[in-house]
């Protein structure tokens, strides 16, 4: 499973990807800095920098993943995505499996 999430700066995400692999909530977290996003805010449109992380977690963990996220991101409204593979190695799910506990 992998859990898409954006943040305002690249010290957040780096330190939540940090603390969430250290929890073994996430195999892995991939930080891809500095994107610009569009979006609806407070009824207006916001235009900012921001930076995605890409967690890489067993579906057992995605529960807790998304509730220790939720509660230590800065945003009101945290974009948190699930996505499902289609299909992956089994090596890597297997490896996923491992390093994730919850």
């Amino acid at each position: 499973m992998e859990v898409h999430v954006t943040f305002p700066t690249a010290e957040e995400a780096r330190s939540l990807s940090r603390s969430a692999v250290d929890q073994r909530l996430a195999a892995c977290a991939n930080i891809f800095p500095s994107m610009h996003s569009f979006y609806w805010w407070q009824d207006k449109v916001q235009s900012e920098e921001e930076v995605a992380v890409v967690f890489k977690t067993a579906a057992k963990a995605v529960d807790a993943l998304i509730a220790f996220v939720a509660k230590h991101h800065s945003y009101e409204v945290p974009a948190i995505v699930v996505h499902g593979p289609l299909r992956s190695a089994v090596s890597y799910e297997e490896w996923v499996e491992r390093e994730t506990r919850t």
